[in-house]
């Protein structure tokens, strides 16, 4: 979930901002302004119930960058967590969609902008820098979600299904379950996740899921996914290939962008084609939308941030609200606007975001 609010009442900011066409006096005018539209209340983007994974995707920093202790979230804080949750009003979300329809002229077509802001503005993201299928207490986590209406949603790799724990999951209430694939080829496949991955294998297992899921009468949807890696979607290409392949099965289908090529790159692991992440146009919004919670219980900002750099605070020590309003994550927002941070800071050296300083200066 994220403040949908906050983002419909700052859009007409945020193109003033980008267009460099703004009224207000330079930063600090922009950080009262954003300050002054913040709600109290935090929403929560995601929670990594775990951090163990068994694959080694090129494409992640979590098999080169990881540091943090391999851990299972607790029960007993993930249980802290949802008791100060509360769902998506259904106001808010019929204003979103209306937004979303009017300004942003996003059509209904499955697409990764139509996930972001259809479904993920509405459901609790459970994966990080993990693996959600390896995480046994999963089916109990979404459980304490569904009995509070909050819709939730992670994704994995479908080589890790084990059918028995699908059957839990749908059980469990699990909103959507998003099936992460890369090449229609086995061994490009094992190139990009390792050697665990293999396309046949999980096109059967997801095959397998959709049955079962047509038999318990499951309303969880199943979405699939394949990154973009060549910008081809000529009729031959193997993005429209994939596409094709799911045309008459129950699934929400679509080709997603390849995201942080700075980690790409800095690992001189090029991918091939001449995609541009779909951020390049737009700044950072996750420090007033959105908090980000690690399987030890540390609060940061995003989804980015692999070892808790920028802890804000921990569960088990303060309430959400007070980490939400804190001095530390205030002065981690003021910096995203005034550009006072050193080069290493890590939305700066590190994410392919633009921050909105980056559009203030002369």
């Amino acid at each position: 979930m994220y403040d949908t609010n906050f983002f419909i009442e700052t859009y007409r900011l945020k193109n003033e901002i980008i267009r460099n066409s703004y009224n207000l006096n330079g930063a600090e005018d922009i950080f009262k302004k954003f300050t002054d539209k913040l709600r109290k209340k935090p929403f929560i983007f995601n929670i990594e119930t775990t951090n163990y994974c068994n694959m080694t995707c090129k494409m992640c920093q979590r098999t080169t960058n990881l540091q943090r202790k391999l851990q299972h979230m607790d029960m007993d804080i993930f249980n802290i967590i949802v008791d100060q949750l509360e769902p998506q009003k259904e106001s808010d979300y019929n204003k979103w969609k209306s937004f979303v329809k009017k300004e942003l002229s996003i059509d209904s077509a499955p697409s990764e902008n139509n996930f972001y802001y259809d479904i993920v503005s509405k459901c609790i993201t459970l994966h990080g820098f993990g693996e959600p299928l390896l995480d046994p207490m999963l089916p109990e986590r979404v459980k304490l979600l569904s009995d509070k209406k909050i819709p939730s949603y992670f994704s994995c790799n479908p080589n890790n299904i084990k059918i028995s724990f699908i059957k839990e999951l749908f059980k469990s209430g699990i909103g959507y379950i998003k099936f992460a694939l890369d090449s229609l080829d086995d061994e490009r496949a094992k190139k990009i996740r390792g050697k665990l991955a293999d396309f046949s294998k999980s096109y059967e297992l997801i095959c397998k899921v959709l049955k079962l899921k047509k038999e318990m009468l499951s309303d969880t949807v199943i979405v699939i996914t394949m990154l973009d890696f060549f910008g081809d979607f000529s009729e031959n290409s193997e993005a429209k290939q994939f596409l094709r392949l799911w045309e008459d099965k129950d699934v929400y289908a679509y080709v997603k962008s390849i995201d942080n090529r700075w980690l790409l790159d800095k690992k001189g692991n090029k991918i091939e084609g001449k995609e541009k992440s779909h951020y390049t146009k737009q700044y950072c919004e996750y420090p007033w939308t959105s908090m980000t919670i690690l399987a030890n219980g540390d609060v940061v900002a995003c989804t980015q941030d692999i070892n808790g750099i920028w802890k804000f605070g921990n569960v088990k020590d303060s309430s959400l609200e007070d980490i939400w309003n804190g001095e530390k994550i205030q002065s981690f927002r003021k910096m995203q606007i005034t550009g006072n941070y050193r080069n290493d800071f890590m939305c700066h050296s590190n994410c392919d975001q633009n921050l909105i300083s980056y559009f203030l200066k002369e």
